[in-house]
């Protein structure tokens, strides 16, 4: 039993300090095109949930950005994709404003509840802090511009209204 226990918390404990945190006194980055990507799958449900996203300095107080999240779930596809602008006001706060194009797709269309949707595209905007590198913490609104009928979480049978979101992003 101790044994067990021993082994779980060192397979924690390598983990929480397996992350590379680079070396301190190193210079930044240089700034220009960034591209980040994320994904991981839920094994239980046969989810998979993944996300990429594309940064380019216009200025040093301006960025334009491609976003693009895929999210599989168990009736359906979803790919969102959103192109925005951020305008940063000092070093850690920023405004942002775009447009968000939402697609749905069925993995089983013969079924008659699942019905074929148009895409959803909203107006997006917001702001933002960055506390440091690692953590961001955003407000955002999306307004959705046409009636398409795509629901929260890629389903037609939960209704999306617009939404107001409040989140925060942890890059380790």
């Amino acid at each position: 039993m101790e044994l067990r226990y021993t082994c779980i918390l060192f397979f924690l404990y390598a983990t929480a300090f397996s992350q590379n945190t680079g070396l301190g006194g190193e210079p930044r980055p240089n700034e220009g095109l960034q591209l980040e990507s994320f994904g991981y799958p839920i094994f239980f449900g046969g989810e998979q949930h993944s996300s990429f996203h594309l940064k380019y300095p216009i200025t040093n107080t301006i960025r334009a950005e491609l976003n693009t999240f895929y999210d599989t779930y168990i009736l359906s596809d979803r790919i969102r994709t959103n192109i925005q602008l951020k305008k940063y006001l000092d070093d850690n706060w920023y405004l942002f404003s775009g447009i968000e194009h939402d697609i749905g797709t069925h993995k089983y269309p013969d079924l008659k509840i699942m019905k074929p949707t148009q895409p959803r595209i909203g107006i997006i905007s917001g702001f933002g802090y960055e506390v440091n590198k690692n953590f961001t913490m955003e407000a955002q609104s999306n307004f959705q511009i046409n009636n398409a009928p795509i629901g929260a979480y890629g389903e037609p049978l939960i209704p999306m209204p617009q939404v107001y979101t409040l989140k925060g992003k942890i890059k380790f």
